[in-house]
């Protein structure tokens, strides 16, 4: 499975920038715009990197109010990536597999080098990790608790049959084999019919259990 990773756009400039880059530069640009910003109205917010722990092209940079609760950053990462079915997560300190309390507040878990292993399903389970980077003083606009910064552009991954065409459709029995990402074409011949076709979704999720992104 061969795929093509597009720029990302930061989402507080307009700047795009490979997944290599685009961390250094939100540091950069989050150093700046909040530099402007008076103090009075400011709140701490901390900054997080949430990527797909097994293929980081799939990454998200966040920036979360200090009072929020891990329930709230639960909450959004199925929103947004992983919901499908009413599965049960958790989040575990990196390497220590000790599950965390979802009542337990931002401020309370992220400090210097604290690194956070999210699990989504533990049938079919999708793992993410979510580094701190930093924390500033600053808000974020209505009511809302998190604020996205930036996320992949979805990767373009080539038909596995063709091997020309972007793939549209994965096919949930053949991926198991490690194939089974298929353009439009190539999924009307496929042997395995449409009940086993699951769409692509710029998701770590894409192709697993009923995931479909909606």
């Amino acid at each position: 499975m061969k795929s093509q990773v597009n720029k990302s756009t930061c989402r507080i400039c307009g700047s795009k920038f490979t997944r290599a880059g685009i961390g250094r530069h939100i540091k950069s640009c989050l150093d700046k715009h909040f530099q402007a910003m008076p103090k009075v109205k400011a709140r701490q917010l901390y900054y997080l990197h949430i990527y797909a722990s097994h293929n980081a092209d799939y990454f998200l940079h966040i920036l979360i109010k200090e009072k929020a609760r891990l329930r709230d950053l639960d909450n959004f990462l199925r929103d947004i990536w992983v919901e499908c079915c009413g599965h049960m997560s958790i989040f575990a300190y990196s390497g220590m597999y000790r599950e965390i309390s979802m009542q337990k507040k931002i401020h309370e878990i992220f400090k210097p080098g604290v690194i956070l292993e999210y699990t989504y399903d533990f049938g079919e389970p999708t793992e993410l990790t979510v580094k701190y980077v930093s924390k500033y003083a600053g808000r974020i606009k209505g009511n809302q608790k998190i604020m996205i910064v930036a996320r992949n552009a979805q990767p373009i991954i080539l038909c596995d049959e063709c091997k020309r065409n972007p793939a549209e459709i994965i096919c949930t029995q053949c991926q198991w084999e490690g194939e089974g990402w298929l353009c439009a074409r190539c999924a009307e011949e496929h042997e395995c019919g449409e009940e086993m076709y699951l769409p692509v979704v710029n998701s770590p999720r894409a192709g697993v259990c009923g995931y479909t992104g909606n």
